[in-house]
C-alpha cells in the first residue's frame, strides 16, 4: 500500500468499482479511519468479523465502537504516529463484537494523502489471529507448567527451556541460554563414561536414528547431582535445525529404588537376626536347665558345710558365678524376644557402676572414662533391660570418640521433674541434625560394616526408655560430641523386701507333683523340695505327669512343671490339670524366662518361676500360689473329675 490514495493512484480514472470489487472480496478485515477515528472504509470481511453491515458502521468512532477498553490508548496513539507519516505493521489489539466476544486482530496501517499531500485518514489491513493466539498461549501454559523440562537447542547450545529445566538445574534462564546441557554436568557419568564422551556419542547416535531416550545425571551448581530420563528429537523450524529435548526428573524414583533395596536388605539382616535370635534362645533355655542344676546342688550342699570354711567360700563363689552366666542367658534371651520384664526396686547409680566395670576391658585404655554414680538413685525397672540401656550408650560412645577421647557417665536424682537422670556425654565426632533424626530408627546406622554396627543398639533403648515411662534427649553437633540423657522416674517407695512364706507346711504330710524331662534338675529339685518339707512325686516328661496327677489327685496340694518337654509340654498338661481340678495350683517353670502365648490368662491358677531359680526364690513362688497361711487347703475329693 502506498502513501497516495487508492483512488487517485488508480488506473480507472474516477471509476472505483473495481476498486471497491478489490476491497470487498480481499480475505482481510480493511478499515478506512478519518483522523477523528470515524469510519469511512468498511468492507465485507469487516462486516463479517464484526457482525455489523457497512451502513451501521460508517461514520461511528472505531475506537470507541469496537476496541477493547485496555487497547484505545495505545490505538489512538499509533493512528496519531501513523498520521504523522510512521507505517506501522504487526500491531496488535482485541476487538470487541457486539455479541460480547473478544477477537485479536494483528494490523499493517498506513496513511492516506489529498492531492495536496495533506493526511487525511488512514488504511487498516487486519488478519484475525484469535486462534493461533489461542493455540500459542496453551501451548505457553502446557510449556510453563510441564513437571518434566523442555528445552529447545541448536547448534550455538540451548534457545529455550520451560521453568521445570531451571529448577532441576537450580539455575536462572540467562544462566542456561546459550549453553550447552552437557556443561551442566559431573565429569563422569554413573557408568563410568566421560559425561563430554558421552554427550558427543549420544549426539551422533540421535542424528542418525532421529531420536533417542536415555538416562543422565547432571550437575547443580551447588554441586548436588540430580539424575534425569533425557528423551531427544530433531526438528525443522523455518528451515532450521532444532532439537527438542525432554527431561523427567528421576531423584524421587531413585531415592524409592534406594529404599527399596535398603528395606530388602533390612528384611534380610532381620532374617538372619531372627536365625540367631531362634537359636540363641534354644542355646539360653538348655544352658539355664543346666545353671538351675547348679545353683540346686551348690545350695544343697552349702548347710553340710563348716561356717567360715575354705569350702564354704568357694561354693558361695560359685552361686556368684551362676548369677553372673544367669545374667548372660537373660541378655541371649532378650536378643531372641523370649524374656519377660520382671520390674524390681533397683539402684541405677549401682547398676551403672557395675555394668561400666563390665565393660571396661571392652574400652580401649587410651579413652578415658569419668563415672559420677555415688549417689544412690532409685528406680523400678527390669534389671536386664537398665543394663542393655547403660551398655548400649557406652559402647556408642566408645565407638564415636576417637583416640585418646573420653566418656562420661552420671547418674544422679533430679527431684524437682521427679526423675533419676542418666547421662551419658561423649567428645567424639558428633552428629548433624539429619543423623540425630534418625538414630533411633531401627537399623539405622552411622558405622562401617568393618565396626559392626547393626543399627539396633539405641532403638533398643529408645524402646525400653519409652516402655519404662521416661524419655531419652540427644544434643550434638559435628565435630564436637554427642550427649544423650535418659530420664526415668524415680522410684519413692521403700525398699523392696522379700516376703516371708505365706504358708508353711503343717506337720501332716503334704505332696508335690515335679514333672521335669532333665533327670539332673528333677533330681536336684526333688531334693530341695523335700528339705523344704514336702513329699515330692516325680515324673519325667508331661504324659508321665498326667498319669501321675491322676493317680494322686486326691492328695497333692501343688504341681510344679518345666515347659519344655517330650510327650506332652508343660503348658498343654497344666490346662488338663486346671480343667480336671480348677483348685489345684500349678507352677510353670522355663528356661526361657517366659512361655509363648498368653500365661496365667490362659491357664488361671498358675504361675510362671524362671529358671535358674534359687531356693529362696522357689520358697517365695510356692508360697505366693499357695493359699494363704491359715487358711485350709482345698479338698481335692470334692474337685470336678474330668479327664482330658
Amino acid at each position: 500500500m502506498t502513501s497516495q490514495s487508492p483512488v487517485a493512484d488508480a488506473p480507472f480514472g474516477d471509476d472505483t468499482q473495481l476498486l471497491r470489487a478489490i476491497v470487498d472480496t480481499a480475505a482481510g478485515v480493511m478499515v478506512g479511519l478519518r483522523p477523528d477515528c470515524s469510519v469511512f472504509l468498511w468492507n465485507r470481511a469487516a462486516e463479517t468479523l464484526y457482525q455489523t453491515p457497512r451502513e451501521q458502521a460508517l461514520g461511528t468512532n472505531y475506537v470507541e465502537r469496537f476496541i477493547a477498553a485496555e487497547h484505545r490508548d495505545a490505538v489512538r496513539a499509533d493512528i496519531a504516529a501513523v498520521l504523522a507519516g510512521k507505517l506501522t505493521q504487526n500491531f496488535e489489539d482485541d476487538s470487541i463484537l457486539p455479541d460480547g466476544s473478544r477477537r485479536t486482530l494483528l494490523w499493517n496501517v498506513t496513511r492516506l494523502l489529498d492531492p495536496d499531500g495533506d493526511s487525511v485518514g488512514i488504511l487498516a489491513i487486519g488478519q484475525d489471529i484469535t486462534a493461533s493466539k489461542e493455540a500459542e498461549e496453551r501451548f505457553r501454559v502446557l510449556f510453563e507448567h510441564l513437571e518434566d523440562g523442555v528445552l529447545l537447542t541448536d547448534d550455538s547450545g540451548v534457545v529455550d527451556c520451560n521453568p521445570a529445566v531451571l529448577r532441576i538445574l537450580g539455575v536462572t534462564k540467562d544462566e542456561l541460554i546459550g549453553r550447552r546441557p552437557a556443561e551442566f554436568s559431573p565429569p563422569t557419568q554413573p557408568d563410568g563414561q566421560q559425561s563430554h564422551e558421552k554427550s558427543l556419542a549420544i549426539g551422533r547416535e540421535t542424528l542418525e536414528r532421529g531420536a533417542l531416550t536415555f538416562e543422565w545425571v547432571h550437575r547443580r551448581p551447588d554441586g548436588s547431582e540430580v539424575p534425569v530420563d533425557v528423551s531427544v528429537r530433531h526438528a525443522t523450524i523455518a528451515g532450521k535445525r532444532i532439537s527438542v529435548v525432554s527431561w523427567h526428573d528421576l531423584t524421587a524414583r531413585k531415592s524409592l529404588e534406594r529404599e527399596q533395596l535398603a528395606v530388602q536388605s533390612r528384611l534380610l539382616q532381620a532374617q538372619k537376626l531372627e536365625a540367631v535370635g531362634q537359636l540363641a534362645g534354644g542355646v539360653a533355655h538348655d544352658f539355664n536347665n543346666l545353671l538351675t542344676a547348679v545353683r540346686h546342688g551348690v545350695e544343697l550342699a552349702i548347710p553340710e558345710l563348716p561356717m567360715n570354711s575354705a569350702a564354704l567360700e568357694d561354693v558361695t563363689l560359685s552361686l556368684e558365678a551362676v548369677d553372673r552366666a544367669a545374667a548372660l542367658t537373660r541378655q541371649l534371651l532378650a536378643y531372641s524376644r523370649r524374656e519377660t520384664a520382671r520390674p524390681a526396686r533397683i539402684d541405677l547409680a549401682a547398676l551403672a557402676s557395675s555394668t561400666l566395670r563390665l565393660l571396661r576391658t571392652s574400652i580401649p585404655s587410651e579413652i578415658t572414662i569419668v563415672a559420677d554414680c555415688a549417689r544412690p538413685v532409685f528406680v523400678r525397672a527390669d534389671r536386664s533391660q537398665l543394663e542393655q540401656v547403660i551398655m548400649n550408650l557406652l559402647l556408642n560412645g566408645r565407638d564415636a570418640v576417637r583416640a585418646n577421647g573420653r566418656l562420661e557417665l552420671r547418674v544422679h536424682a533430679h527431684d524437682e521433674s521427679g526423675h533419676a537422670r542418666l547421662t551419658m556425654r561423649d567428645n567424639g565426632v558428633g552428629m548433624d541434625a539429619d543423623t540425630q533424626r534418625r538414630i533411633f530408627e531401627p537399623f539405622f546406622t552411622t558405622k562401617s560394616a568393618s565396626i559392626g554396627g547393626t543399627g539396633l543398639g539405641l532403638a533398643v533403648v529408645y524402646g525400653i526408655v519409652s516402655e519404662l515411662g521416661g524419655e531419652i534427649n540427644v544434643s550434638s553437633k559435628p565435630g564436637a560430641g554427642s550427649c544423650f540423657e535418659v530420664l526415668l522416674p524415680l522410684d519413692v517407695t521403700a525398699d523392696d523386701v522379700t516376703p516371708e512364706p505365706s504358708h508353711e507346711p503343717p506337720s501332716v504330710e503334704q505332696y508335690v507333683l515335679l514333672v521335669e524331662d532333665e533327670d539332673v534338675v528333677r533330681l536336684t529339685t526333688a531334693r530341695l523340695l523335700s528339705r523344704m518339707g514336702w513329699s515330692v512325686i516325680i515324673a519325667e516328661d508331661g504324659e508321665a505327669g498326667w498319669t501321675a496327677f491322676q493317680t494322686h489327685r486326691e492328695k497333692l496340694q501343688l504341681v510344679i512343671t518345666d515347659v519344655r518337654m517330650p510327650k506332652l509340654d508343660g503348658l498343654s498338661l497344666a490346662r488338663r490339670i486346671r480343667e480336671s481340678d480348677p483348685h489345684c495350683p500349678v507352677l510353670i517353670a522355663s528356661g526361657y524366662d517366659r512361655v509363648d502365648g498368653p500365661q496365667s490368662a490362659d491357664v488361671e491358677g498358675t504361675a510362671f518361676l524362671a529358671k535358674p531359680y534359687s531356693l529362696g526364690t522357689l520358697r517365695e513362688s510356692i508360697s505366693r500360689i499357695l493359699p494363704p497361711k491359715g487358711r485350709p487347703l482345698p479338698s481335692l475329693r470334692t474337685s470336678p473329675s474330668r479327664d482330658a
